[in-house]
């Protein structure tokens, strides 16, 4: 059986997920460098898999980005496998990307998007453009404007696989929009009360998140809704925010399998961050049929964001609270669901498999001669 080695700095579900579904067809190793990540809770992070084979790299220390030089024996001592870098940025991928080009091996990297500076570092721009229009031989990208990207910094257009990024399966996909009757059925089951419009925010309460801006929008809203924000312990600035509204209201972390009924019980998902290289949560929602709303600094909403929701500018809250107004207007939001269900249907694990497997077994045939 063929064998591939995945590099990443740690192993996130919808990363398993993935290397489970090629390894349907390969033999999967799955090699990360840490076990920590400083913007998840612990336990979202996975270090077992019945059908992948799982090696850590030494790294000592719980560094934020480790070095890990053992990543050269992995790659010297497979020399039949295809290596998979999981994004160019982590040192030990780029020592990794280092070796093969000296050695005149293939490297496949996977990039799941791009972050949005608003301040460039013209340093940082000149290694980028050396990383990714020399060091790397290939590319699988989570869509278009992900390849634009790449381009931009000297990658051959040619050399791109566009996989439409996931963290849902086939079989997670919703079959409908759910009613206002079945949504309260899951609102009872999480202890939820209101028989409001619910908007839903879901990510971990770091300034990049911009949820101060979401609050502050939904206070705005001409629509009587409610807001659930889930992911952890708020901190002091958006309690501070949300005293004497009952409008908001705080769910601490709950294990991903967890989270879809929160997507099931609400009307309405934002993603307010100032910068986000793709945005899963949007798969995540549209996958349980609610109309979803960004900012035009979430990469992955370029992509997902097409007649079932709204891309707000960054930062402004009067545009993003007549966004929400707009899309919980009855009319508007049954429209929006179907077309979520609808786009989702193009971005699953399974699909991202079936539009990387061509190019992988292209590079197995070319191995062989």
């Amino acid at each position: 059986m063929d064998k591939i080695f995945v590099i990443t700095s740690n192993i996130a579900p919808y990363r398993k997920m993935w290397c489970e579904q090629l390894a349907k067809f390969y033999d999967v190793t799955i090699v990360y460098t840490k076990d920590h990540d400083y913007e998840r809770d612990d336990r979202w992070l996975q270090k077992t898999s019945e059908t992948c084979k799982i090696h850590k790299l030494k790294n000592d220390k719980d560094l934020f980005d480790p070095l890990c030089f053992d990543v050269i024996d992995i790659i010297k001592n497979n020399k039949d496998a295809l290596i998979i870098f999981d994004g160019y940025g982590p040192k030990t991928n780029l020592l990794g990307l280092l070796y093969c080009k000296m050695k005149g091996r293939y490297s496949l990297v996977n990039v799941d998007g791009y972050p949005t500076e608003r301040v460039k570092s013209p340093l940082r721009e000149f290694v980028k453009k050396i990383v990714i229009g020399k060091l790397c031989s290939g590319f699988t990208a989570s869509g278009e404007a992900t390849k634009k990207h790449l381009v931009s910094y000297g990658a051959d257009p040619e050399k791109i696989i566009i996989h439409n990024f996931s963290s849902i399966k086939d079989e997670e996909i919703s079959d409908h929009p759910f009613s206002k009757a079945e949504k309260q059925v899951y609102r009872r089951k999480l202890g939820i009360e209101s028989e409001r419009n619910i908007v839903l925010g879901v990510g971990r309460f770091l300034p990049l998140k911009r949820f101060e801006d979401l609050i502050n929008a939904v206070k705005k809203c001409k629509d009587d809704c409610d807001l659930y924000m889930l992911g952890g312990h708020p901190t002091k600035e958006y309690l501070e925010l949300s005293k004497g509204s009952e409008r908001i209201h705080f769910i601490d972390f709950v294990l991903p399998d967890q989270v879809s009924d929160y997507y099931k019980a609400s009307d309405l998902f934002v993603l307010p961050s100032e910068t986000d290289v793709w945005g899963l949560v949007l798969n995540e929602a549209m996958a349980q049929g609610i109309p979803v709303i960004a900012s035009d600094s979430v990469v992955g909403a370029l992509s997902l964001i097409d007649g079932n929701g709204k891309i707000f500018k960054t930062y402004d809250v009067d545009e993003l609270s007549k966004d929400i107004d707009l899309c919980l207007e009855e009319e508007n939001n049954q429209r929006m669901s179907l077309r979520s269900l609808e786009i989702i249907k193009e971005f699953t694990i399974e699909n991202m498999v079936r539009r990387q497997k061509p190019w992988i077994d292209a590079y197995f045939r070319e191995r062989k001669k």
